[in-house]
């Protein structure tokens, strides 16, 4: 233990100690007897998430949801990320904060994994633990973002899921900012018991999901002194494409897009592009041809949501050792595979190429699109610069994603007198490999195979097309490389699509320790203390191949990290009768980082039981999140900035493209007003992304309150107020932003622009001797001074605020009515009052009721138990909002709408309503069976036309194509 580490310890001790003597100075303390007041009463105590202490009472001073095992059940899941997403206090998937899920992950900096995210706070601002340990962070980061993949949780092995809704840096560390979801698992069960279910669309009769489960338990850990259960959870998810689904998503929609539904004219043989001469090239079927174009079906290559294969395991061990203590140790080990596919790769010659950046040396590189020469044996129309459409359909465009996690922790827990003490040890690994083959050109690959797309000249252009001329002659026609219509050589295609891979490791090794039990007597009673320790090392690794290091893979960037380091943290906290059914829990955190001050996470809780039918509760807190090592440490990305305008040319580009315009109507003009528009308006810049050493630990402010009211045995309410404020948020300015703070001259910290030298005979948009305006120099007449922006880098900083506040509201109810049975109703609520982030609006401007920030978020379980059936019906809603996001969001602001062709309607998304039917039968004894019918009512979801777009292709959700689902289920029990 190092000197600082020490200094830690006994600052904590001397904290515990001012904690307890300021609480308790005006009370007559005496030290308790070593007799546990509670040892006389048959009510165990239990520790309820947000608190170490135990308690014979779930509802705690911090508003904790607890999800027991049938509630699982009837909600229909089958696994833990779609549990997490009902929750009322999700984050919505429209929101900017929300967190991942694996369907959508392939264009993610993190595919094949689903996260958790509370109070639109972001994925790593909520703690997912299970048994109240934390579990390994996914191999890959989300761009910046580290957090814990759910995914890796084995959903039979489940006995009850905690919801810690406030936040608990205090008690539990940096990451539990929002809120934190503990995850407890079976104890002491015995028997072996087989579970199986398939879930299915009854409209489409696809999205086809199958789980299997087995679970075994040996051993009575009361009467045999041993317990040992073992689970293993077997998860099968198909692929499904959007060719058949497109008929059910909702008119109102697709009514907007002239293009929905319509083929691509990328297509395998292709098409010849040459005004009047444009014609589908040979070998394409007749059935294809679509108004003199060979046409693809889009729909048929576009997955809606990818192939999973997912194996999870879990074993646990308890053994009486004598004398009040036991050893424990749990396995928790998941291997994952999903299987992405996309459309596969296309050529078509346009003015506008790609532009990306060589991560080695930071220049930028770009892929020109090139029109055939009039020589070319391909090229039927004899004129310079036909253009081609084409798709690589000989090439499949796929990412496989390989995942495997596990944690292994074994400890000792046991008690000395009326104190109870546990230590353990473990490690936690994440290790992840994408491997995409299709989708992105090699360069070196397609100068060898197909030709040089450098090698053209600029100042031609076909004037039907807008292309520029290949300079090769054999240019997509080479000898013995690629072509056109198939018949390619597993050779060629590997130089031209050849695999490229990502590789993620996280791993952490950990010691914990902690002790509790009573401290004081009181007159109230016993004063209850706990104090704790832990320390962990943790390291990632993040690395890429090498034809992606050197900025071979076309238009793709990397990312990249290799650091570790050292955390220490102490904690301690108090329970204390004030007066009698009055409580206070103050706890203090005390968290050390490399580099960062060791930091103080204070905490205190008040519970007031005014009578037996009404509790007050409230809790105010400091927490904080230390800089993750993808922000901290030694971390590269490369990636691009899209639609930057350079406030230094864009203006005088504008200005070209309108004399252009005014100049003539040929194709050549309209060519050159595109790229000229494209080069300074609406260009992808490449960036590098950088870590800060320098970065500040984010830190937050929470405080909620509430009550608990049971006015009836068996109906009880609970209203909580809860507010978070978060400062020193990190993240990244807008690339915009920092462009034109450089051209103004003031440079954004931690940002640098890089510009070519102004060189007026060899612009890439503006000409000294302008041919197409008489000869003009445009840079003269236009002022021109600053040559073209080539590439920037940025690193992270701590730039934004962060508030948010609102109400959680939850109903229990249970009502016996005879020989009929049982009735119950459950109600979770979420009204979201506030959301200020200055990130993405100014800091006076509240979100919530604009894109993705609904008000209100809610679900009602009815209940019908009668003999051995039990019947359920959930009512979901989600509250509507506009379509804009934050005031500076013209384009979907009402007038933004208006000029796109949007009514005021279309610019705002309804609110969304769900009905789900369960039914569970348990009349064969040790069989259980169930059926759940999600959608029962086959309600369309709202209309998204943000998410959809102008000319949208693709519905924004899957709800429309899902329709109403079925799922069927089947458990033995083996006694």
């Amino acid at each position: 233990m190092n000197c600082e580490f020490k200094v830690i310890v006994t600052a904590v001790r001397v904290a515990l100690t001012l904690l307890a003597s300021t609480t308790l100075m005006t009370a007559h303390a005496q030290q308790v007897a070593n007799t546990d007041t509670d040892a006389d009463t048959n009510v165990k105590k239990v520790i309820i998430t947000g608190s170490n202490i135990k308690t014979v009472d779930s509802e705690t001073a911090s508003p904790v949801q607890i999800i027991k095992r049938e509630d699982i059940t009837r909600q229909g899941v089958t696994n833990v990320s779609d549990l997490i997403a009902n929750l009322s206090s999700s984050t919505n998937p429209n929101n900017p904060n929300s967190g991942l899920t694996d369907i959508a992950g392939n264009n993610t900096f993190a595919p094949g994994s689903s996260s958790a995210s509370l109070r639109n706070l972001g994925e790593q601002s909520t703690l997912v633990l299970v048994n109240g340990r934390r579990i390994a962070t996914y191999g890959f980061a989300n761009f910046t973002d580290v957090f814990s993949n759910v995914d890796t949780i084995p959903i039979d092995a489940i006995d009850r899921v905690e919801v810690l809704k406030s936040g608990a840096s205090a008690i539990y560390g940096s990451d539990a900012v929002a809120g934190v979801i503990n995850i407890i698992t079976r104890t002491n069960y015995q028997g072996v018991d087989v579970s199986a279910d398939r879930t299915s669309s009854l409209q489409s009769h696809t999205f086809n999901t199958n789980k299997a489960s087995i679970t075994a338990g040996f051993g009575d850990l009361n009467e045999d002194g041993f317990n040992v259960m073992v689970n293993a959870d077997f998860f099968k998810r198909d692929s499904v494409n959007w060719n058949g689904l497109i008929n059910y998503t909702n008119q109102s929609l697709t009514a907007s897009s002239a293009d929905f539904g319509q083929f691509s004219g990328y297509s395998n043989p292709g098409n010849i592009l040459d005004g009047a001469n444009t014609q589908p090239r040979p070998g394409c079927a007749p059935n294809l041809i679509t108004n003199g174009l060979c046409t693809w079906d889009r729909y048929s290559g576009t997955q809606v949501v990818p192939e999973s294969d997912r194996q999870n395991y879990y074993a646990s061990g308890t053994f009486n050792l004598g004398g009040g203590t036991q050893a424990f140790a749990e396995a928790l080990l998941s291997k994952s595979k999903t299987y992405y596919s996309s459309r596969n790769d296309t050529f078509g010659s346009s003015p506008t190429p790609i532009i990306w950046a060589n991560p080695t040396t930071g220049q930028p590189l770009t892929f020109n699109y090139l029109g055939l020469p009039a020589t070319s044996p391909i090229n039927p129309t004899g004129d310079a610069g036909a253009g081609l459409l084409y798709r690589f359909t000989d090439v499949p465009n796929i990412n496989n994603i390989d995942g495997t996690q596990f944690r292994v922790l074994g400890g000792l827990r046991g008690s000395v007198g009326s104190y109870e003490w546990e230590t353990a040890a473990g490690i936690t690994q994440s290790k992840v490999t994408s491997a995409q083959q299709g989708g992105a050109f090699s360069s070196s690959g397609f100068i060898s195979e197909i030709g040089d797309y450098n090698n053209f000249n600029p100042n031609v252009i076909n004037p039907n097309v807008g292309a520029y001329t290949a300079n090769d002659p054999n240019f997509f026609n080479q000898p013995n490389g690629y072509h056109l219509g198939g018949g390619n050589s597993p050779a060629v295609l590997n130089t031209l699509f050849p695999v490229f891979s990502n590789t993620g490791k996280t791993q952490a090794e950990f010691v914990d320790a902690k002790i509790n039990g009573p401290l004081y007597t009181l007159p109230a009673g016993p004063v209850y203390f706990n104090l704790g320790g832990e320390l962990r090392h943790e390291s990632m690794n993040l690395g890429v191949s090498q034809n992606l290091q050197d900025g071979d893979i076309v238009g793709y960037g990397i990312s990249t990290a290799s650091a570790s380091r050292n955390i220490e943290s102490l904690y301690s906290e108090l329970n204390v009768p004030v007066i009698k059914d009055m409580e206070l829990s103050p706890a203090l955190r005390l968290d050390k980082y490399p580099e960062i001050s060791t930091h103080f996470s204070p905490k205190i809780g008040w519970r007031f039981k005014v009578a037996d039918s009404l509790l007050l509760r409230a809790t105010y807190e400091q927490g904080f999140r230390a800089p993750n090592l993808v922000e901290s440490a030694t971390s590269l990305k490369t990636a691009f900035a899209p639609g930057i305008a350079d406030p230094l040319r864009c203006a005088q580009a504008s200005a070209l493209a309108n004399d252009l315009g005014n100049a003539g109507n040929s194709a050549v003009i309209s060519a050159k007003q595109q790229q000229v528009i494209q080069n300074e308006c609406s260009n992808s810049i490449p960036e590098a992304v950088l870590n800060n050493p320098n970065l500040k630990p984010e830190t937050s402010k929470s405080f909620s309150f509430g009550l608990v009211f049971e006015p009836v045995k068996g109906y009880s309410t609970s209203l909580d107020y809860w507010h978070i404020d978060r400062s020193n948020t990190i993240g990244l300015p807008s690339a915009q932003q920092v462009i034109t703070n450089a051209a103004s001259g003031v440079a954004t910290p931690g940002s640098n622009v890089n510009r070519a030298p102004f060189n007026p005979n060899g612009d890439q948009t503006f000409s000294a001797n302008d041919g197409l305006l008489g000869g003009q120099n445009d840079f003269t007449k236009y002022g021109v001074t600053a040559g073209p922006i080539l590439n920037m880098s940025q690193s992270l900083e701590n730039i934004s605020e962060q508030s948010t506040s609102g109400v959680d509201i939850a109903l229990k109810a249970t009502q016996s009515i005879g020989t009929w049975g049982k009735l119950s109703g459950v109600l979770d609520g979420t009204y979201t009052i506030s959301y200020y982030d200055t990130s993405i609006s100014t800091a006076s401007e509240n979100l919530v009721g604009q894109y993705g920030f609904p008000h209100m978020v809610a679900n009602f379980t009815a209940i019908w138990d009668f003999q051995s059936f039990s019947n359920s019906l959930r009512y979901n809603y989600t509250g509507g909002y506009d379509s804009q996001q934050g005031q500076s969001d013209t384009t979907w602001s009402i007038a933004g709408c208006a000029s796109s062709g949007f009514s005021a309607t279309q610019c705002r998304v309804a609110s969304n309503r769900t009905t789900d039917y369960a039914l569970s039968y348990t009349g064969i004894k040790n069989l259980a069976l169930g059926l759940n019918i999600i959608n029962i009512f086959q309600q369309k979801a709202a209309p998204d036309f943000r998410a959809f777009g102008q000319d949208g292709l693709f519905p924004p959700n899957t709800q429309d194509a899902m329709g109403r689902m079925l799922r069927l289920s089947l458990n033995y029990k083996f006694k």
